[in-house]
C-alpha cells in the first residue's frame, strides 16, 4: 500500500514537473519521505528525476537555452557541493521556514502584482548561488532557481526544456552519491521499476498539457506551484 500511495503522489508531483520543468521532487518528496523513509526517497527520486527531466530535456532538446544552461550549472555545482557539507555541521530547520516563508512572498507577489520587477543582474548571480546552496543543504534548491529562470527565460518552452536539463545534471550528482552510500537496496529498486511506467505516462500527460496554456498562463501557473512549494517547505519544517 505504501509503494502505492507513494507512486501517485510521484504520478501527480511529475506531471507537474512535465508542465513547468521543476517542482517534481519538492512535491514527492515529503510524501516519499513519510511512506518509505529519507534514505530510499532520496535514492529513488533523484534516480526518477535523471531519467524523467532527461527524458524530457531530450524530446525538447530543440528548445534548450544552451547558454542559461551552461550558466545555471557552473554556478550552482560549486555551491551545492558546499551545501551539502553545511547540512552535516549545522541544523538548519530554522533556515528552511525562512526559506519557505521567502518563496511563499515570491510566489504571491508574482500572482498579485500588476506588473513584474525584475531585479538587477547582480542579484541574479546571487540567486543562482543561492539556489545551489540550498539544492546543496535541503535538495530543495528549484524555487530560487525559477526565479532566475522567469527573469531570463521568457519563453514557456525553453523554460522547461532548460530546466529540465538542469535537473538532469543535478539529479544524476545526487544519485551518484546515494549509490555510493550504500542507498540502492532491492526495495528502492522495486519502487524504481514501479516508477518508470509511471514517469512515461506523466511526462506525455505533461508535455500535451502546457501546450494549452499560454505564456501568461504558464507564468501565473509558476507562481501558484512556487506558492505551493513554499507552503509544503513551511509545513514539513515545522
Amino acid at each position: 500500500m505504501d509503494k502505492a500511495l507513494f507512486v501517485a503522489a510521484f504520478f501527480f508531483a511529475y506531471t507537474v514537473q512535465a508542465i513547468t520543468g521543476f517542482a517534481g521532487n519538492l512535491f514527492a518528496m515529503p510524501v516519499g519521505t513519510t511512506l518509505l523513509g529519507l534514505t530510499s526517497s532520496v535514492a529513488i527520486l533523484n534516480t526518477m528525476g535523471f531519467l524523467a527531466c532527461g527524458s524530457l530535456a531530450l524530446i525538447n532538446y530543440k528548445h534548450i537555452h544552451w547558454r542559461e544552461l551552461a550558466k545555471m550549472v557552473s554556478v550552482m555545482l560549486p555551491f551545492v557541493l558546499i551545501g551539502i557539507w553545511l547540512d552535516t555541521l549545522l541544523p538548519l530547520s530554522a533556515l528552511l521556514k525562512v526559506y519557505g516563508a521567502l518563496i511563499v512572498v515570491v510566489g504571491l507577489r508574482g500572482l498579485l502584482a500588476k506588473k513584474q520587477r525584475f531585479l538587477p543582474e547582480w542579484a541574479l548571480w546571487i540567486v543562482i548561488g543561492l539556489a545551489g546552496l540550498i539544492q546543496g543543504m535541503f535538495v530543495s534548491g528549484g524555487a530560487l532557481l525559477v526565479i532566475y529562470a522567469i527573469q531570463k527565460i521568457t519563453d514557456k518552452q525553453q523554460f522547461r526544456a532548460t530546466l529540465s536539463a538542469v535537473w538532469m545534471v543535478l539529479n544524476f550528482l545526487y544519485a551518484c552519491i546515494a549509490f555510493g552510500q550504500g542507498s540502492f537496496t532491492s526495495s528502492v529498486f522495486d519502487v524504481i521499476v514501479w516508477c518508470i511506467p509511471a514517469a512515461i505516462v506523466a511526462t506525455l500527460l505533461g508535455q500535451r498539457l502546457q501546450k494549452h496554456l499560454s505564456q501568461e498562463r504558464f507564468l501565473k501557473c509558476t507562481y501558484v506551484i512556487l506558492l505551493g512549494i513554499g507552503l509544503v517547505l513551511l509545513v514539513t519544517s515545522s
